[in-house]
């Protein structure tokens, strides 16, 4: 049977897409959303609370604490409240399909998986991301973070994010930031700390030097003196002269409610001379999820960020920050001219092979990339578009914009043909890196009805011709079903890391989510894992082939693992009664061992129970 899910099963997924769609309906009013209309806003200084240096190496060496429990989060999927409800729908550009396969990777290893340092504990969902070093990788994910040699993906110091962070007094951390500098040499951090707690703090750090092994400098800044608000999503980017920090700002109150954009503006010379940046805040209201820029430049002064506003209306803001003061650049919104989508969700709408549906996430922008005077980022988006969760499908949509806010160039990399339940491909939780050589490359999730999630990029160069983008290309096969909710939502996600290698400006990384094989059955069996990829830098590895093993009369268990180690995928899984001594084990299995076939075939197993 080719999909798992029939159109019965899938019910449940759209009475959820109904759901959300009509509450995509409910409607903002500037005026309450604090919306302004102002083209400048300026800063206020804002005091430190907490200064630390932790020698990450060291402390990687020492017992860690079991985790505390995952704090309350806000519902992070509402549209930017600055238009009305029901905007005008732009008319749509053509989009350009690919024509050929994106290159094979040239390095894939694994970055993390969900297992704490010491207790029980796993995460949901880990915030994938990491940065590329001249010698090193870095991971930051909600459970730990992880420092490896690029060259063949070795641990060398792992610690967990609490400890990292406790000599500044967090509790909770959670969203973590990771980027590399490669002007200054240094690795830039930041997180927030205890959400819907009087307590919250925005966090943030600098190496002190290249290896992110060594001693780093670390701050807090209490997110609201009155106690009445905490902080939640920080965004990092950075020019030579300044690093921003975007942030919400939700109410401490029970139904968490969204109250206003946040930037903390930091000066970079005095952060790398020890300092602690002198942070001053920019206070937006009406701002939501800002995203500035990683800044390929080492003269650009201006650092811009990018705000997604509206899903049916194509639109969005762009912003410039130079000193302490920000910019609303042209003084308005702006409409994308690839027409309008859908908002994916909130809702868990993304499918998956024999198990329940993923939580899609929204349409903000993912990471925003500056390169050669243009910039670039990537969001998910739900099409046909019909308001928030009425997407039969999720696609990536990629921008480029000139430093006007003007579109320059786009596409979308979407299967159009793709349902619930028809094994067609969705796409989402998108990041972009760019080139020396304006090569773009956008690591991302797949997802479908008849195979487990998959790491996957697609690759353009900078000759290809506008708009298009190479055919996807999976980076690493999910391995089971992912199931672990988290406040109702099977979260996945949030975001990814795409990064190009500082070692030559032309090798292309990204870091993405994949599902290991679930710890038992039912809600919290699922297990994910990250896996590092890199395309150029060498010769393509050559695609892996499955080639089947004998697996009969193995545990379950062992059978899957050794099923995956070949390169194979656990297809139908089909229980029988048996004798006591073959219950829990394989009894058949098809095709039969020692089969050679694409990578990711499947292998049934028949198991006694």
């Amino acid at each position: 049977m080719k999909a798992t899910f029939g159109r019965g099963r899938w019910r449940w997924l759209l009475g959820s897409l109904v759901l959300a769609g009509a509450l995509g309906f409910v409607g903002f009013s500037p005026d309450a959303s604090g919306f302004r209309d102002d083209h400048e806003y300026t800063a206020e200084a804002v005091r430190v609370s907490a200064a630390a240096v932790v020698d990450v190496r060291a402390l990687s060496k020492r017992p860690s604490p079991p985790e505390p429990a995952s704090a309350p989060e806000p519902e992070e999927r509402d549209e930017q409240a600055t238009l009305p409800s029901r905007p005008t729908t732009p008319p749509s550009m053509p989009t350009f399909r690919a024509t050929e396969p994106s290159p094979y990777f040239s390095a894939g290893f694994l970055a993390q998986t969900d297992a704490p340092l010491s207790g029980k504990k796993t995460e949901s969902p880990p915030d994938t991301n990491g940065a590329v070093g001249r010698e090193k990788l870095m991971s930051t994910l909600n459970s730990n973070y992880a420092i490896q040699r690029k060259s063949d993906g070795k641990l060398l110091s792992k610690v967990s994010m609490t400890a990292f962070w406790r000599p500044v007094g967090a509790h909770r951390p959670f969203d973590p930031r990771i980027l590399f500098d490669p002007y200054s040499d240094r690795w830039l951090v930041s997180a927030a700390d205890d959400p819907a707690l009087p307590s919250s703090k925005i966090l943030y750090g600098i190496s002190e030097s290249g290896d992110p092994e060594g001693r780093w400098r670390l701050y807090a800044i209490q997110a609201d003196p009155t106690r009445t608000t905490f902080a939640d999503f920080p965004t990092l980017g950075f020019t030579q002269s300044t690093v921003a920090i975007a942030i919400n700002v939700f109410s401490n109150s029970s139904k968490l409610a969204y109250v206003r954009g946040r930037l903390i503006v930091l000066d970079y010379a005095s952060l790398r001379s020890g300092g602690s940046g002198t942070p001053v805040d920019i206070s937006v209201p009406g701002g939501f999820a800002l995203q500035p820029a990683v800044t390929y430049s080492p003269t650009e002064t201006n650092l811009y960020l990018v705000e997604h506003v509206d899903s049916m209306s194509a639109t969005y803001r762009f912003w410039s920050l130079r000193g302490g003061t920000l910019t609303l650049v042209g003084g308005g919104i702006r409409t994308n001219p690839l027409g309008p989508w859908g908002t994916p969700g909130p809702g868990n709408v993304l499918p998956q092979q024999n198990g329940r549906g993923v939580d899609t996430g929204d349409s903000r922008a993912s990471n925003v990339v500056f390169r050669s005077g243009h910039v670039y980022h990537a969001q998910a988006i739900a099409l046909p578009p019909g308001g928030t969760g009425y997407g039969t499908h999720t696609a990536v949509q990629w921008v480029e914009l000139d430093t006007t806010g003007a579109f320059v160039q786009g596409g979308r990399i979407e299967d159009n043909r793709a349902l619930p339940w028809n094994g067609g491909h969705s796409y989402a939780f998108p990041s972009i890196a760019v080139n020396a050589r304006e090569d773009v490359l956008v690591g991302f999730s797949e997802f479908e009805s008849d195979d487990f999630i998959d790491a996957a990029y697609a690759f353009r160069a900078g000759t290809d011709p506008p708009g298009t983008m190479r055919e996807p290309v999976t980076l690493k096969d999910g391995e089971g079903p992912y199931y672990k909710t988290r406040g109702g939502l099977n979260r996945w996600g949030d975001y990814s890391g795409a990064q190009v290698d500082p070692s030559d400006d032309l090798s292309l990384w990204t870091v993405q989510e994949y599902p290991r094989i679930p710890v038992g059955r039912g809600d919290g069996s699922g297990r994910w894992g990250t896996w590092w990829g890199r395309v150029g830098g060498g010769p393509p590895l050559t695609p892996t082939q499955c080639v089947v093993p004998n697996v009969v009369g193995e545990a379950l268990r062992k059978a899957w693992r050794r099923v995956v180690a070949r390169h194979c995928r656990l297809g139908k899984l089909t229980r029988v009664r048996a004798a006591k001594s073959g219950r829990g084990r394989v009894l058949r299995q098809s095709p039969p061992a020692g089969r050679q076939r694409p990578s990711d075939a499947r292998v049934n197993l028949t198991v006694g129970r």
